[in-house]
C-alpha cells in the first residue's frame, strides 16, 4: 500500500483469520486515494479501512485492473508457491501516484455486499509485521559470459487435461505431448531437460519417457532424419504439478511445429484418453483420497487407443484427431529458471569495473556488452542464508533484462546445490536510465546469479541487496558452553528458526515456505528457547485446526489447495497444543483451541479398525527413509504416535478442568496400546514392525518405529528394555534415521533416559557434520553424504540441537503449565561450563554452571521474583538462586 508491504496472505480453507493491519504508516496525507498492489491468484481484495470519521470498504467503488507491468502468463515457482515474478518496467504506468488518472481503469467486480459478515469479521492481527532489513551480498564469486540454449519449452497443460480444477492436488492422468522436428539434416538431438537420471536433485516439472520416430530416448539422445520427425513425450502418470520441461541442444535451424506446418502451434497434447487398469489400481493405492483421475473428453479416446499411439510413437496419424489439442500461445511459458540452469559457460571476455562496489553499497559496477550472442553472469555470495525480497538500483538502456538465479548452498566438493525443485528466479525488464526494483515475491537462498541479458550499452549496478524478511526475533533466549561447536550449532539452528518463521512457522524459505503442521510442532519449541514468543506458535495451532473445517483430521499442511492428511502431523499438533499451554500459561488460548483438539481426537476415533488399531488413507510418511508405511493399512508408527497424542491430550484436557474428558481419553490410549502390543508386535524379531497388511505383518523393521514405540508408553517392561537397546543400535537390516526431523525424537529418548553424553555426541556428528560441510542453516535431510547432501538446505525441523540444548544440557524446563514451577536440572556430560537464559512467561531465568573435575558442580540461577523453581543438581556441589545458596534438590521460591 504506497508501496509499503502491510500484509502477506495465501487463500484460506476458511475466513475466520482475516487481518485487520494497522496501515496508518502507508497511508500519504492527503489520502485522497490509496494506491494498492495485490498478487492474486484466482481470489480478491477484501478490506475494510477505518479511519477517524468514516470507513471505507472493498466495493464497486474502487478501480481494479492487471498490472501491465507484471507478466501474468508465467511458471509456477513450485506446486506450494505462486507464479514466477516476470516484470517489464517499460510497460509501468505511476499508478502509485496521488494525481495519477485512473478514470480509465474498470470497476472492481463486487463478489461479495460490502457490509457482510466477511468484513465485520476482520480482527485485529495477532502477530507484528515482518522485518525489512537490506543485505549486501559478502564475495562476488565470478563474473562470466554464458549462452543460452536455443530449444526450450515450458508446457501449461492443465487447461488440456483438468481446465476447471484450481486445486494443488495429484493429478493421474493419460495423455501425451506431441511435435514435429523439421531438421536440415541428419543430426544427433541432446536432451538436457528432463534428463536421463531422476530424483529430487534433477530438475522438477519433469514429464516422462520421450521416443523420436517411433524409437525411445536412451541416455538422453536420439537422431534426427532430414525433414519432419516425430517426438512424442509421455504424460501418461501421476503428477503434482501440470506443467512440463523440455529443454534440447541440436543444431540450428530446427523447427518445431505439433501439425508439420509452419506457423502452427510448436507443441500438442494429445488425450486426455481413459485411465488402464494398472492406473485405477494406482489410484486406489494412493495417499490422497483427493487424487483427480483425467477421464476423456472425446469418444475414441480409449485407453488402448493411447497407448496404440505410444507404441507407434508417430505424431501425423493424429494430427485433427478429436483428441489432439494444439497448445496455445498462452501455455507456452518464458521460463526465466529453465533458462538460467541451462545456461552455457562460453569463452567470451567480459569487462567489469569496480565489482568491489556491490559489496559495499555505494558506488556503481560498470558492466560492458559482451561479445554478441552472449550475456553476462555474476554470481553472488550473500554470506548465510538470507529469506526476502531482492532490490537493485540500474543505470541500463530500454530493453536490458537482468534475471536473478537463487540457490541456497556450493559443496565443498564444488558441486552446486541449485534449487533444481522450484523456480526460484526472476526477471526484470529495464526501462531507460535510472530506476530501482524490489521484488515483490519472497525467496530464500545464500547465492545469487545476475544475469543480464540484450546488452545494448554499457549497464552500471547500484547497490544489490536483499530486504531481509522473517517474523522478529526477540532473542531472550540464549546459551554459550564450553565446547565452541555445541554453541556455533545452537546458533546456527537459531538462524535456521528465524529463517523459517513468516506469518506462520514455514518447512523452508526456498522451496515451499509451506506451514506444515509437523514441522511446526518441532520449530515451536525451538521459537520458544530462542524468543519466547507465543504469538506465532498459537497462530500456527489455529490456523492448522481450522483445517478440519473439511477434513476428517488435522491436514499436514495449511492452508493449502492440496488437500492432504498425514496423520503424525495431525498428532503431534495434538502435543503441540498441549505444549503450548505447558510452555506459555496461556489458559484462554488453550481454551480457544480445545473444541479443535475434541474434532481431532473424534476424527481419529472414527478410523479405528475392528481391531482396535488406527486406520486410515493418508500418506504414513515419517521420515525420510525407506520404511514400509502404505497408504492403506496398519502403520504402527501412526498408532503409536496416536497413543502418545492422546495422553498429552488428556493431560491439556485436565489443565483445562475436563477430568471426565481427559479420563475417557486416557482410556482410549491404553486400548489402543493394548491393540498394538496384540496385533504389531514380532515376536520373531523382539521388534514393532513397521506395518501390518491384513493379518500379515511387515518384514520391514525400523529405528523409526522402535523410537515412537517406546517414547509414546506403547513399549513397557520387557519390550520397553528391547526398544531401547534397538533405538541405540538398531541391526544392520533395521530402517535408520534419514533426516534431522526425526533425530528430534531421537534425542526426545536420550533426554528421557538421561544419557547425557550420547546425548551431545549425536549433535556433535550429526549436526557437527553439517557445520564442517559449511552449513549456515541446518538442511532437511542428512541421508546423502555422497553426491548432492540434501534437497533443501534450511529446514525448521532440524533446529533440534537448539531447544535441547537449552532445556537439557542447560537445563531449563517447565515442571508445569506456564513454568509453574521452572524446572532447573542440568546435564552436563563433558562440558566443564555452560550458561544460557530460557524466557518463561514471569520473565527470563538466567543459568550458569561450572562442571570441573575434582570439583563441586556449581550453579547460579537468576529467576523472576516470586517464581517457583525447582532445583536438580546432577552430581554434588552448591547452588545459589538469585544470589542465595540453595540446596541441592528441592522445591523453592524465588
Amino acid at each position: 500500500m504506497n508501496c509499503t508491504p502491510i500484509m502477506r496472505k495465501v487463500p484460506e480453507m476458511t475466513i475466520e483469520n482475516n487481518n485487520k493491519p494497522d496501515v496508518a504508516p502507508a497511508l500519504e496525507p492527503p489520502a485522497s486515494r490509496i494506491p494498492w498492489l495485490g498478487l492474486v491468484l484466482g481470489a480478491g481484495l477484501l478490506a475494510a479501512l477505518e479511519l477517524a470519521d468514516q470507513k471505507l470498504v472493498t466495493d464497486a467503488t474502487w478501480r481494479a485492473r492487471p498490472d501491465p507491468a507484471f507478466r501474468s502468463a508465467t511458471p509456477r515457482i513450485s506446486v506450494q508457491q505462486g507464479f514466477e515474478e516476470q516484470y517489464d518496467a517499460r510497460l509501468a504506468e505511476p499508478w502509485t501516484a496521488l494525481d495519477f488518472d485512473d478514470r480509465d481503469w474498470p470497476p472492481a467486480v463486487p463478489l461479495r455486499p460490502a457490509e457482510d459478515g466477511w468484513h465485520r469479521d476482520l480482527a485485529p492481527r495477532g502477530i507484528p509485521f515482518l522485518t525489512q532489513e537490506p543485505v549486501l551480498p559478502q564475495r562476488v564469486l565470478s563474473v562470466e559470459a554464458v549462452r543460452s540454449r536455443p530449444y526450450r519449452f515450458t508446457l501449461n497443460v492443465r487447461p488440456y487435461l483438468t481446465p476447471d480444477d484450481r486445486s494443488s492436488n495429484f493429478v493421474l492422468c493419460h495423455a501425451y505431448l506431441a511435435t514435429q522436428v523439421w531438421s536440415p539434416q541428419a543430426s544427433e538431438i541432446v536432451f538436457l531437460l528432463p534428463r536421463a537420471e531422476a530424483g529430487w536433485a534433477t530438475a522438477h516439472k519433469r514429464p516422462g519417457p520421450i521416443r523420436v520416430n517411433g524409437q525411445p530416448v536412451t541416455a538422453g539422445r536420439a537422431t534426427l532424419q532430414p525433414g519432419w520427425n516425430s517426438l512424442v513425450v509421455s504424460l501418461h502418470g501421476l503428477f503434482h504439478l501440470l506443467e512440463f520441461v523440455i529443454v534440447l541442444d541440436g543444431p540450428p535451424g530446427l523447427r518445431f511445429s505439433a501439425t508439420g506446418q509452419e506457423g502452427g502451434s510448436p507443441w500438442a497434447v494429445v488425450g486426455p484418453f481413459d485411465l488402464t487398469a494398472e492406473d485405477l489400481a494406482r489410484a486406489e493405492n494412493h495417499w490422497d483420497a483427493s487424487l483427480i483421475l483425467v477421464r476423456p473428453w472425446v469418444a475414441g479416446a480409449t485407453a488402448p487407443a493411447g497407448e496404440a499411439f505410444w507404441a507407434q510413437g508417430l505424431v501425423p496419424p493424429v494430427v485433427g484427431a478429436a483428441f489432439f489439442q494444439p497448445v496455445r500461445a498462452e501455455d507456452l511459458l518464458p521460463d526465466v529458471f529453465v533458462q538460467a540452469y541451462t545456461d552455457q559457460v562460453v569463452a567470451t571476455p567480459v569487462q567489469v569495473e569496480n565489482a568491489e562496489a556491490l559489496l559495499a553499497g555505494a558506488g556503481w559496477t560498470v558492466i560492458q556488452p559482451p561479445a554478441p550472442g552472449s550475456d553476462v553472469r555474476l554470481l553472488l555470495d550473500f554470506g548465510q542464508e538470507v529469506v526476502g525480497f531482492q532490490r537493485l538500483t540500474i543505470v541500463a538502456p530500454a530493453g536490458t533484462v537482468v534475471d536473478g538465479h537463487n540457490f541456497e548452498f556450493i559443496q565443498p566438493d564444488g558441486r552446486f546445490n541449485f534449487a533444481e525443485g522450484m523456480n526460484n528466479t526472476f526477471r526484470y525488464v529495464c526501462r531507460e536510465g535510472y530506476q530501482e526494483y524490489q521484488t515483490i515475491v519472497r525467496r530464500g537462498f545464500r547465492y545469487s546469479y545476475l544475469i543480464l541479458r540484450d546488452l545494448r550499452g554499457p549497464v552500471r549496478l547500484g547497490q544489490v541487496a536483499t530486504v531481509f524478511s522473517t517474523y522478529p526475533q526477540q532473542r531472550q533466549g540464549h546459551f554459550a558452553c564450553s565446547d565452541a561447536l555445541l554453541t556455533r550449532i545452537w546458533e546456527v539452528g537459531a538462524h535456521t528458526l528465524r529463517c523459517c518463521a513468516e506469518d506462520t512457522y514455514t518447512d523452508c524459505p526456498t522451496y515451499e515456505q509451506t506451514h506444515w503442521v509437523g514441522d511446526a510442532r518441532n520449530e515451536a519449541l525451538v521459537d520458544w528457547v530462542v524468543n519466547g514468543d507465543p504469538r506465532l506458535w498459537y497462530r500456527c495451532l489455529e490456523q492448522a485446526g481450522q483445517s478440519l473445517e473439511r477434513s476428517p483430521l488435522v491436514e499436514s499442511h495449511v492452508p493449502s489447495a492440496w488437500q492432504n492428511i498425514l496423520p503424525a502431523w495431525s498428532f503431534l499438533w495434538l502435543r503441540s497444543c498441549r505444549e503450548y499451554l505447558l510452555f506459555t500459561g496461556d489458559r484462554e488460548g488453550a481454551r480457544r483451541l480445545f473444541p479443535w483438539v475434541v474434532r481431532n481426537i473424534d476424527g481419529l476415533r472414527q478410523h479405528l479398525n475392528a481391531d482396535g488399531l488406527f486406520e486410515i488413507r493418508a500418506w504414513n510418511m515419517f521420515d525420510w527413509a525407506p520404511m514400509d508405511t502404505p497408504s492403506r493399512g496398519v502403520v504402527t508408527h501412526q498408532n503409536c504416535l496416536a497413543v502418545h497424542a492422546l495422553r498429552d491430550a488428556a493431560d491439556l484436557a485436565a489443565w483445562l478442568g475436563e477430568e471426565a474428558v481427559a479420563a475417557e481419553w486416557r482410556a482410549l490410549a491404553d486400548r489402543l496400546s493394548a491393540a498394538i502390543n496384540q496385533h504389531l508386535w514380532s515376536a520373531e524379531r523382539e521388534a514393532y514392525a513397521d506395518c501390518r497388511r491384513g493379518a500379515v505383518l511387515s518384514t520391514v523393521f525400523s529405528q523409526q518405529t522402535q523410537t515412537v514405540a517406546y517414547l509414546s508408553g506403547v513399549a513397557t517392561g520387557e519390550r520397553a528394555e528391547r526398544c531401547r537397546q534397538l533405538l541405540h543400535s538398531p541391526p544392520p537390516d533395521f530402517v535408520r534415521a534419514g533426516s534431522p526431523f526425526f533425530a528430534f525424537f531421537l534425542l526426545e529418548a536420550y533426554q528421557r533416559e538421561g544419557r547425557a553424553q550420547e546425548f551431545l555426541d549425536t549433535i556433535r556428528r550429526d549436526w557437527g557434520f553439517m557445520i564442517d560441510m559449511g552449513a549456515t542453516t541446518f538442511w532437511e535431510m542428512w541421508s546423502g553424504r555422497q553426491g548432492r547432501l540434501t534437497r533443501s538446505h534450511c529446514h525448521g525441523w532440524s533446529a533440534a540441537p537448539t531447544y535441547f540444548l537449552s532445556t537439557f544440557v542447560l537445563g531449563v524446563r517447565p515442571g508445569g503449565p506456564g513454568f509453574r514451577p521452572v524446572v532447573v536440572e542440568p546435564h552436563p556430560a563433558d562440558l566443564r561450563w555452560a550458561r544460557g537464559t530460557v524466557p518463561t512467561p514471569g520473565g527470563p531465568v538466567q543459568v550458569r554452571w561450572e562442571n570441573l573435575p575434582d570439583r563441586p558442580f556449581g550453579l547460579h540461577i537468576q529467576a523472576p521474583p516470586g517464581w517457583p523453581v525447582v532445583v536438580r543438581l546432577p552430581r554434588p556441589g552448591t547452588a545459589t538462586l538469585n544470589g542465595q545458596p540453595v540446596g541441592e534438590t528441592g522445591e523453592l521460591s524465588s
